[in-house]
């Protein structure tokens, strides 16, 4: 009776291997440095889905074995958009926990992408530098606030904002006055990381409040509720109501609303006005507010 041979299929263990890690992360845990070699090595034997999968679990491991095959896929234009990117975000969070001679090699080769010609890497490398404590990576990075392109700009405030150095809120405030607009947007957002200077982020906000454009109006409204802890500035919530925009106005009415209703009721003859705003959406909104204060809570439908 002829010997039946059954086919050595290591690919396919691999992916499975992989997969099994996907759909077990205790399994993933407990095996720690042992699941590093299989999961690079079914990397680019993987579909996307899996692979994405793959890339994420890399990131949980602070281990050198990762960076090479992370960073080549940072890299590799033929890769679909959200694994490069995918590959940035778990490279700024592997790239703190690495020896320090690795996290060095690893910041000048990201250093060195931010001079490319493809505006994709330079963002991604611009991401992917921004873990705690990347003093080497700074002076690159507030040069990359200038870019040509938008998202390299707005990589390099997420990184600058990552770095965590307290230093930088100069260097990004500075820019919130020069920058282009999505730049300036994602300053403003990025600045309520920096909990050490709430009353400047405040102050920062409460000018851009009359700023011409409705849309970094509105963002600066929503940072400054962010950085306003106990003591909400209640008055410019107030002066808000009077904005051009209805969103800022819906917005600022709807910050009043988390208000205790003892000190709403201070605020009244300022909502009443708000019955007659040209939004129904407002008078809405205005009505339920007043019946809270006068009646009490109210139950919306």
């Amino acid at each position: 009776m002829p010997e039946t041979i059954i086919p050595f299929d290591a690919q396919g263990r691999l992916l499975a291997k992989a997969r099994g890690y996907a759909q077990a992360l205790d399994q993933l845990i407990q095996d720690g440095p042992l699941a590093v070699d299989p999961l690079v090595r079914a990397l680019p034997l993987a579909d996307n889905d899996l692979k994405l999968k793959i890339v994420l679990m890399l990131g949980t491991m602070a281990d050198p074995r990762v960076i090479q095959p992370l960073y080549d896929l940072l890299r590799d234009a033929g890769q679909a958009e959200n694994l490069c990117q995918a590959a940035a975000v778990q490279l700024s969070l592997v790239g703190g926990l690495l020896p320090p001679a690795e996290r060095r090699k690893l910041a000048e080769r990201l250093i060195a992408d931010l001079a490319s010609d493809n505006a994709a890497l330079r963002a991604y490398a611009a991401f992917a530098l921004g873990w705690e404590g990347n003093q080497a990576a700074v002076t690159p990075l507030v040069e990359a606030l200038g870019d040509e392109d938008v998202d390299v700009q707005q990589a390099a405030v997420s990184a600058l904002t990552n770095i965590n150095d307290d230093r930088l809120f100069t260097a990004l405030s500075g820019r919130l006055k020069r920058g282009a607009k999505e730049q300036q947007r994602a300053i403003l957002y990025h600045l309520s990381c920096f909990t050490r200077r709430r009353n400047e982020i405040a102050a920062i906000c409460a000018e851009f409040l009359s700023h011409p454009d409705a849309d970094l109006r509105y963002d600066a409204l929503v940072v400054l509720d962010t950085v306003s802890q106990r003591e909400k500035p209640l008055e410019i919530y107030l002066g808000c109501l009077q904005d051009n925009d209805p969103r800022i106005r819906e917005q600022a009415l709807g910050l009043l609303a988390q208000t205790d209703r003892q000190r709403l009721k201070a605020l009244q003859p300022h909502l009443q006005s708000m019955l007659l705003d040209p939004s129904p959406t407002i008078r809405q909104s205005a009505v339920r507010l007043l019946h809270r204060i006068k009646e009490g809570p109210t139950v919306l439908q």
